[in-house]
């Protein structure tokens, strides 16, 4: 954080006092984030640059525009990074499809020959849930219980509630996992058990909670009924399967006994 901190105080320093630079401030993860930077007077300028700057991370050149190259994308950000507007003095780039990999901090800079260049800076906060899934552990017919599993992944950290009928269920049946990603990222995974003899053909509902930011998943839950009657038929199936490749064996088998007995009689 500290470098952070000393290489953005560095380009704050270069005549930035000429530009007007609006942007997003926070935006939901997978929404897009504009950045725009007007100069107001653009006499001498060479190439705009649009750059980014991440705790761990060198600056990095995202943009680039010139009266003699037009618009260019570096490589790895082509349809990630677009230009919604480009001028000698006035620049727009769109961030598409935020990630949490997006938070930094975005510099416009304007090259003026013979000068330094002018740079203003604006800082990028992303939030929401990235993802969330719910499977279903199996258990014996004989259980009693069975355990349905969640993880939701966001930034701030989610937090799990599970429904049912969208009454919520008691928390005590429950208990969470929390997974530090490198994207600065949280995943929190959240175990509930539930009696099988109140829930079987129901519906469970998670629900991941992060900043105001709320997404949800069902799961059914498997009638212990129909758990019955599924191996009640694969059962008859793989008898009937093996009875029939002994069928097929002893035919074959009479079939070669046959063709023997024929040849030692010619």
């Amino acid at each position: 954080m500290l470098r952070l901190l000393i290489i953005l105080s560095f380009l704050r320093g270069a005549y930035l006092s000429d530009i007007v630079a609006q942007g997003a401030k926070a935006v939901e993860f997978g929404r897009d984030a504009s950045f725009s930077c007007v100069l107001s007077d653009g006499s001498g300028v060479k190439q705009v640059t649009w750059q980014r700057v991440r705790n761990t991370e060198p600056v990095q050149t995202l943009a680039t525009f010139s009266d003699l190259f037009k618009k260019h994308v570096d490589d790895q950000y082509v349809g990630k990074v677009h230009f919604t507007a480009a001028s000698i003095n006035s620049t727009s780039i769109e961030i598409r499809n935020t990630t949490f990999e997006d938070e930094a901090c975005y510099i416009c800079s304007f090259k003026v020959y013979p000068f330094q260049p002018k740079r203003q800076t604006l800082c990028l906060t992303v939030k929401g849930i990235s993802e969330i899934t719910a499977s279903l552990n199996p258990a014996p017919s004989s259980d009693p219980d069975v355990v349905v599993s969640c993880s939701a992944t966001g930034k701030p950290a989610p937090a799990i509630l599970w429904k049912s009928a969208e009454k919520q269920l008691n928390n005590d049946w429950s208990s969470n996992f929390t997974t530090r990603n490198m994207d600065s990222s949280t995943t929190i995974t959240s175990n509930i058990t539930l009696p099988l003899s109140q829930f079987h053909g129901k519906y469970v509902e998670c629900v991941a909670q992060s900043d105001g930011i709320e997404k949800s998943v069902q799961i059914y839950v498997p009638d212990k009924e129909n758990k019955v009657t599924l191996r009640n038929y694969i059962i008859p199936m793989l008898v009937l399967i093996i009875i029939s490749i002994v069928i097929v064996i002893i035919y074959l088998y009479s079939k070669l006994n046959d063709k023997y007995h024929r040849v030692c009689t010619a």
